[in-house]
């Protein structure tokens, strides 16, 4: 196995993982809304699956299962793609809960920031990866 191999491998391992975390927050947030950080400042209509709250986790569903597709099936463009979707958004929540948020949702922000570098880290090794094109 080479440098570039290894490399490749590492990335799909630690997408996995974010995926993974990103799962066990969103999932049961399906049966309650405001257990999500990102969604507990929500109320009324907004809160419900037919509405912003419902956007919101469809959003992240899709996002962890292109990603985990990826880490699984191990296609550099796959790895790439859950890299960078997964990064864009705990990217953007993170800045948007930090200057929304306050202080109450530094932890959710400083949170997001840190999977949005390591994603976004997976996707940098898996285009500059020069294996095979799987």
């Amino acid at each position: 196995m080479n440098t570039n191999s290894k490399q490749l491998l590492a990335a799909r391992i630690i997408l996995a993982l974010l995926a993974i975390t990103m799962a066990a927050f969103t999932l049961p947030a399906y049966l309650d809304p405001t257990s999500n950080p990102g969604l507990n400042a929500l109320s009324g209509e907004s809160i419900s699956l037919g509405s912003t709250a419902g956007a919101f986790l469809g959003r992240q569903l899709t996002l962890i299962i292109i990603a985990l597709i990826g880490a699984i099936s191990g296609q550099r463009l796959l790895v790439a793609i859950g890299g960078f979707g997964i990064g864009f958004m705990n990217g953007h929540d993170a800045i948007f809960m930090g200057l929304v948020g306050g202080e109450s949702m530094a932890f959710a922000a400083g949170a997001g920031a840190v999977f949005a570098l390591l994603a976004t880290l997976t996707a940098i090794i898996a285009i500059r990866s020069s294996g095979q094109s799987r």
